[in-house]
């Protein structure tokens, strides 16, 4: 995984902890996985988001094509992130 915006990730990954939050985690080790199931295909490229706390994500191969694109969004109180949930909850989700 690549993480464009380092400093962002840190204050994302601090935050998270701080309220107790397993989501982010979990969202970050699924897309992990998309990485290893591609066997070397392709690659997850982490970038801001406006919506406070979230990520925008890509999937990148070796020769610079793009596959998935998508959020890895926070759901906060207010859930500040422009994006539709059927059941609103608290933490972070991945949306493509």
């Amino acid at each position: 995984m690549t993480i464009k915006c380092q400093e962002h990730y840190d204050k994302v990954v601090e935050y998270a902890k701080s309220i107790g939050d397993k989501t982010l985690q979990r969202c970050i080790e699924d897309l992990k996985q998309w990485e290893k199931n591609s066997n070397g295909k392709s690659e997850i490229e982490l970038y801001w988001d406006m919506a406070p706390y979230s990520f925008g994500f890509a999937e990148r191969t070796p020769d610079g094509r793009t596959g998935v694109v998508g959020g890895l969004l926070y759901h906060g109180r207010p859930d500040e992130s422009l994006s539709k949930i059927l059941e609103p909850f608290h933490g972070w989700s991945i949306h493509t």
